[in-house]
Parts: structure tokens; sequence; C-alpha cells
């Protein structure tokens, strides 16, 4: 992608598939030209919506709502219109052809949302809050995504770049000193200051964990022994038979996905082989295997246990899960067939029947709380991309590095460049062009 063309683009901001109406996207200098030779109409009052008549030569192709936008008022920045047509295949393809005859091209994934970051209508935090919402299968991660791209957290990374950038004037500015006509900086003033940045960057980089389990959804893994009920529990909490499911001990041979939404959440749900020593063939094996390998890829591990199955099996799984060192939550299954054993209340997170669907709702409480996530705000900002919580970190280890340089200016000051630079990538103002290509490569077109 020439993330410096000037040329006008083109692109259906709608999806691909049927529909009542499809949206055509415009941007770039001829896009004005472009919309009166498609509709015959010579003036068009920016930010207003028409009803016309889109031509193809002398005929009429078909009748649209348009809307110019006069830049830099709009999203690119640029002279720019939207068309708003029916979602005929037919009217689709031509209407495309003519637009590229009159001089557009078609736009690459995310160019829209480029030129805009390009023209200074968004930096490149946002752009990020644009894909996240368009990407958002819940409300929460659309709440995030929201957070982002209303500038919330550009703000932030923008007011740890000034305190930095003043922190950087000082310190420079008594390099040049060679007289020593200013006073000295002090510990007292700059450990303080430079300990109150870092904390700013840790507290923000420590919503990673959270913000990664909002964008992608909680992997909870369902494990214990063949016949405790893991698929019973999947079909239970999905409200469907997504897996199957029988009293013959080992059915379930692979582990079985599922999406599910809690609480605002999303779950990504693993069902997965009952564990035993004693499997009965290389198939059971390997799901088996498989079991484990979803413990360990898990963000919380459900173990099923069952009153009635063989107590050292359980015990021994129920060690293997909490060795990995993720959340266990420890639910007992059944209770419809008989009430937990007196002593029992307090060796169990949950109590539940898939049967009848008894504290399946608790269950789903227990799994956003014991996560962390029961506790978010509406309005808390959450860093939900890698390449932010990796730019952070990278800035917080550089300011360390700038404490213990304190007493060598120059070698402060050049940590304290650094990460400078850290957080200036994170709002794109110096990100090499490859890696905005990268970026905007990701988005869908049209947008």
């Amino acid at each position: 992608m020439d993330i410096f063309a000037k040329d006008t683009v083109a692109a259906y901001a709608t999806a691909a598939s049927s529909g009542a109406v499809a949206l055509l996207r415009v941007s770039g200098p001829v896009s004005l030209s472009v919309l009166k030779t498609l509709t015959g109409k010579s003036d068009f009052e920016p930010r207003r919506a028409y009803f016309v008549r889109v031509h193809d030569g002398k005929s009429v192709l078909d009748t649209a709502v348009a809307v110019y936008y006069q830049g830099p008022k709009s999203y690119t920045g640029e002279d720019s219109f939207e068309l708003t047509v029916h979602a005929g295949e037919y009217i689709k393809a031509r209407l495309l052809e003519i637009v590229f005859s009159l001089g557009a091209r078609l736009a690459e994934p995310g160019e829209f949302t480029m030129r805009a970051y390009l023209n200074g209508k968004m930096d490149l935090a946002q752009a990020q809050g644009v894909a996240d919402i368009i990407a958002a299968k819940n409300k929460s991660a659309h709440r995030a995504a929201l957070n982002i791209l209303d500038g919330r957290l550009s703000e932030k990374f923008k007011n740890i770049r000034a305190a930095l950038t003043e922190l950087l004037a000082k310190t420079e500015v008594r390099i040049d000193d060679a007289d020593d006509e200013m006073q000295a900086l002090s510990e007292d003033e700059i450990f303080p200051f430079l300990d109150g940045v870092i904390n700013q960057i840790e507290a923000l980089a420590s919503t990673f964990s959270a913000g990664r389990l909002v964008k992608e959804g909680i992997k909870t893994a369902i494990v214990g022994v063949p016949n405790s009920g893991k698929s019973s529990l999947l079909n239970a909490l999905l409200g469907f038979n997504r897996a199957i499911v029988s009293p013959v001990s080992g059915t379930t041979r692979d582990t079985v996905d599922a999406v599910l939404k809690i609480n605002d959440f999303s779950l990504v749900l693993t069902d997965t082989a009952g564990i035993r020593a004693d499997h009965s063939d290389a198939a059971e094996a390997e799901g088996i295997e498989r079991s484990r390998k979803a413990m360990h890829s898990a963000d919380i591990i459900i173990f099923l246990a069952d009153l009635h199955a063989d107590a050292k099996a359980q015990e021994k799984i129920l060690k293997e899960a909490l060795s990995t060192g993720k959340k266990v939550l420890k639910v007992l299954n059944k209770t419809d067939l008989s009430l937990p054993a007196e002593g029992k209340e307090g060796e169990y997170d949950c109590f539940i029947s898939c049967k009848t669907g008894a504290g399946l709702e608790e269950l789903k409480n227990k799994i956003t709380s014991a996560i962390g996530l029961s506790a978010l705000q509406e309005d808390d900002i959450l860093i939900t991309s890698a390449a932010h919580y990796k730019a952070l970190k990278e800035a917080s280890a550089e300011l360390q590095f700038a404490k213990e340089r304190f007493e060598e200016l120059e070698l402060m000051a050049e940590h304290i460049r650094r990460a400078l630079l850290s957080l200036r990538r994170l709002i794109g103002e110096v990100t090499p062009d490859d890696v905005l290509g990268e970026i905007f490569s990701k988005f869908c077109v049209g947008k």
C-alpha cells in the first residue's frame, strides 16, 4: 500500500453478502466530479443527504441517497462521498465499473482509515480503536474499543509524553550548560517524578490482561474424568446440544470449542476428552493429550467433579490442573442425584446440575469474577493491543534505566529519549511506513 497516494479510491463499506442496500464510499481529489457525473446533479451542499438517480450513460442504473463531504470535514480528511444504492449484484458491480472509469481505483484494505490517520483525523491508537470496534463481539469489547476510538487512551499517552518531554528538556539544557550556571537536578526532584510516570505507564500496561480477555474472549477448558458431565456442561451453558453426550465412558475423543456470551463477555469454551490412565486406544490417548494442551492454553480451568467417580483419579486431574498455574474453578456436578456430602461444601467453588440447570448462573458469575473482569467499570480504559503493551513495557524499562543513570546526564537523557520514542510509536508519530502498511492491511475493504 502506497501510504502517500493522493488518488481517488472507492469501495463498498457494507458486506459483500446479500442485503437490501449497499453503501459505496469514494474519497480523493476527483470525488465531487465523479458524484456529479454519476447523478447529473451539479450542486451538492456538504453533509446533506440527496435522493438522486445514478446514471449509466443515458440510462438510469438505480435510485440512491448521496451525501457529499468536503475535506477536511470528512472521515478521511479529503473530499469524499457516500452513495447508498440497492444491493443487487448487477447494480453494485456496474456502479464500481462506472466509478473506476471516471478516475477512481479500488481501495485497499484499511485505506480509508489510513488516509484519515495521515490527514490528522485520528492517531494510530484511535485507528486501532476503529478496527476493534468493528471486530467487537460483545458489549465489553465494544465499550473498550469505543474508549480507544474516542481518544481517551491517546490522551493518556500524550500526557505521559508531555511530562517526559519536559523532563528531557530540563536534562538537555543542563548538559549544554558548560559553565554550570544552572542549578543541578536533584534526586529528590527527579526520582519521584520518574516514579510517578513509571507508575502511570505500568498502571496502563497492567490492564492488558483484562483487555486481552475482553477482546479475544476467556479461554475456558472443562476437564475431569470420563463421564463427569463435561459435554453436558458445555451443552447446558450454550442452551443447545453442541457436543455428543452418552453414558458410554470416553465418548469425547477430541476437544470441542464453542463461544458463549456471559455477563457482557465472550467465553471460549473447550470441552475436553476425559483424562484417565487406562485409555482404550490411540485415538483416546490423542484426545487426552489434547485435553492437557487445552488446560495449558486456557485462561481458566473448570475442574468438573462427580461424587460417584473415582476419587483418586479426580484428585490426580485436579493436581494437574492446579500445576498449570491457571485459575481453577472446582465445580461439583450431578447434585440432582445426591446433595453434597457432609463437609464437602468448602471443597468446591460451585455446585451444579447440568440436568436441571441448578447452579449454572452462579457458575457464569464465578468465571468472570475469578478472572478479574467482574470489577471492570464502563469507563475503564484497557490496553487491548499486544503492540501497545510491549511499547509501554519498553518505555517503563527505559525510565528505570534513566533512574540508574542519574549521575550521568547524557545517558539518562538517552534513556528518556528511548522511552519517548516508544510512546510516540503508540500514536503513530514515528511509525515506519512498512509498519503502517501492515497495521492497516488487517482492516476490511471499505474501512
